[in-house]
C-alpha cells in the first residue's frame, strides 16, 4: 500500500476476547444503588455514577420498560419492551433522567436525578421501568504491521437496573405452583414455579439448606428472587465432595433482601418447604 495518509480503524463491540478486554475494562462505571424506588408523593429519586477506571468514560442513560422472566430452560433474563401497550404498568414514558449523558473522568462521580411526571389519572399500584446505563471507553490507538494502519478498540458495557414507582396502597405476595429437586451428576437441580399475587412485584430471597440425617447443615445456598408476573426458575446447586446418603432439603422464600434497604421491600408471608434427597 502506498499512501502518505495514516488511517485509523475503530472496532466497536460488546463481547471481545478476554485477553484483549481485560486491560481496558478491568474497572468500569459503578452505579449505586442498583435499584431505585420512587414514591408518588415525592416523585423524585437519584443514583450515583462513579468511574473506577483509569480512562474517561462516556455514559448514556435511558429508560425502557422491562421486567425479569425465565426462558424455557429456567434461566432468568430481563425482557425489554420498546413500546409497551396500556396493559403493562410502564413508567418508562413519564420518568426523565438528568443528565442523560455525561463524560466521567477517571475517579469522577456524578449524581443522576430522576423526575416523574405521571398522568393525572394514574391508578394506585406499582409501575416499572429499567434504567439502562451504557458506558463507552476507547482504548489507545496502536500501530499494526502495516505502518499506514492503526487500530483502536471501543468498548461498550451496559448495566440494567430496576426502577420501581409506587402510588397509593401497594401490596405483594407469591404463589408457589411447583417445587421439586433431583440429583443430576454433581449438582442438585431445583425447579421453582412462582406467580406474583398483589399489585406490586415480589422481591425476596430463596434460601436452601441441605441437612444430613442428624440434622446438621452440610450445604447452604441463597439467591435473590424477583417475581413481576411469573417465573419458572431452574437452579443447579453444587454437590461436589458430598458423601453418599440421605439428606433433607429445607427451602425458605421470604422478603428479606440484603442488597435492597428493607424499608423498600414490601412484606409478604414466608413460604417454607422440605424435600428428601438421596445422593448416590
Amino acid at each position: 500500500m502506498t499512501s502518505n495518509t495514516s488511517r485509523s480503524i475503530r472496532v466497536g463491540g460488546l463481547i471481545l476476547a478476554a485477553a484483549t478486554v481485560s486491560p481496558l475494562v478491568s474497572d468500569a462505571v459503578l452505579v449505586s444503588p442498583h435499584a431505585l424506588f420512587i414514591d408518588h408523593r415525592t416523585r423524585t429519586g437519584q443514583f450515583t455514577l462513579a468511574n473506577s477506571s483509569d480512562e474517561p468514560e462516556e455514559v448514556a442513560i435511558e429508560l425502557k420498560f422491562g421486567y425479569p422472566e425465565t426462558d424455557s430452560l429456567g434461566n432468568p433474563f430481563v425482557r425489554l419492551i420498546d413500546e409497551p401497550d396500556s396493559l403493562f404498568p410502564s413508567a418508562a414514558g413519564w420518568i426523565r433522567a438528568f443528565p442523560r449523558r455525561v463524560r466521567l473522568e477517571p475517579g469522577q462521580r456524578q449524581v443522576v436525578r430522576f423526575l416523574a411526571t405521571p398522568p393525572s389519572d394514574l391508578a394506585d399500584r406499582e409501575y416499572w421501568s429499567r434504567i439502562i446505563v451504557t458506558s463507552r471507553q476507547t482504548g489507545p490507538i496502536q500501530a499494526t504491521a502495516d505502518a499506514d494502519v492503526r487500530v483502536g478498540l471501543t468498548f461498550e458495557l451496559r448495566t440494567i437496573l430496576a426502577l420501581i414507582y409506587r402510588k397509593g396502597q401497594v401490596h405483594t405476595g407469591v404463589d408457589m405452583h411447583d417445587f421439586r429437586a433431583a440429583v443430576e451428576g454433581d449438582s442438585l437441580e431445583i425447579w421453582l414455579a412462582l406467580e406474583r399475587a398483589g399489585n406490586a412485584a415480589y422481591l425476596g430471597s430463596a434460601k436452601f439448606r441441605l441437612e444430613d440425617e442428624t440434622g446438621t447443615a452440610v450445604r447452604d445456598w441463597e439467591t435473590a428472587i424477583a417475581v413481576y408476573y411469573s417465573l419458572n426458575r431452574r437452579m443447579a446447586l453444587p454437590l461436589d465432595g458430598l458423601p453418599s446418603g440421605r439428606y433433607r432439603l429445607r427451602f425458605e422464600l421470604s422478603t428479606v433482601r440484603e442488597d435492597i434497604p428493607q424499608s423498600s421491600v414490601l412484606p409478604a408471608q414466608t413460604i417454607t418447604r422440605f424435600l428428601d434427597i438421596e445422593v448416590e
